[in-house]
């Protein structure tokens, strides 16, 4: 099989249509048309990784995270992105990377999708579109609960410790509806302020908390790649069967 083929099998899971526009997926790092002689999925690229794929003849990544890039500013104006050092490395090192990013979060079954599944959200809606009916937040209504027995909830169906919240979530007693979003979603507050009690995501700045407090709505900040694991590892089961073969699965683990 080659990286071509590989993809057509990555994009039947993970339309990368459906991705936000300026998001970078497909093939990241090589060529299409390289053999896959050895495969593995990891969620971002790392020195660890690295080592490993050498160490075990893999030549082809999938990772969910795209590789990092620099943005440069050229003197015409126009901007371009060069390679930070450790992308370089895995092209150097002739391994090929298929990246899923967003499509992975907007896709049915995809990590806003988990998010639903795990918190057991009924009467949801999409928010924060890519394209069409397709988008990274979903809001919905949970069995009514207290505060602190969503957040003990929260804590165990994400295994992860709430990073932050804001003053108003203290404020609130109980819970009846909430929006998620894989990731960092604060850009994408504005749509859910009257629309849910809380909103739960991976990334919120100082002035946001703020916004909630102002608004009148909860927020909860989680572990960045908590909102996002759950999703990835039904994707790495999805594929696995889809090629009739285990696949490994890397992530950072200190960061869940």
């Amino acid at each position: 099989m080659n990286v071509s083929k590989l993809l057509e099998t990555v994009n039947s899971l993970a339309p990368l249509d459906c991705a936000f526009e300026d998001d970078f997926v497909g093939i990241t790092v090589g060529s299409e048309d390289s053999k896959v002689n050895g495969l593995a999925v990891a969620h971002e690229l790392e020195n660890n990784i690295l080592k490993y794929s050498i160490d075990n003849d893999i030549n082809t990544l999938i990772t969910y995270h795209p590789p990092s890039m620099k943005k440069k500013l050229e003197e015409d104006g126009t901007e371009s992105f060069e390679e930070e050092t450790l992308t370089s490395k895995f092209r150097e090192a002739g391994i090929n990377i298929i990246s899923i990013h967003t499509a992975q979060d907007v896709c049915k079954g995809g990590n806003a999708d988990l998010l639903v599944n795990l918190f057991e959200m009924t009467n949801t809606e999409v928010f924060a579109h890519t394209t069409g009916e397709f988008g990274a937040g979903r809001i919905g209504q949970i069995p009514k609960m207290t505060t602190k027995e969503f957040i003990k909830s929260l804590e165990a169906k994400l295994n992860t410790r709430i990073v932050r919240t804001n003053k108003y979530l203290q404020t609130l007693s109980e819970l009846k509806t909430i929006a998620v979003l894989p990731g960092s979603g604060t850009q994408f507050l504005d749509e859910v302020i009257s629309k849910a009690d809380v909103f739960i995501t991976g990334d919120i700045s100082h002035r946001y908390l703020l916004k909630g407090d102002e608004t009148n709505l909860g927020l909860i900040q989680v572990n960045h790649l908590s909102t996002e694991i759950p999703g990835m590892k039904k994707f790495v089961n999805n594929l696995s069967i889809e090629l009739g073969t285990e696949l490994k699965y890397f992530y950072n683990k200190y960061y869940e």
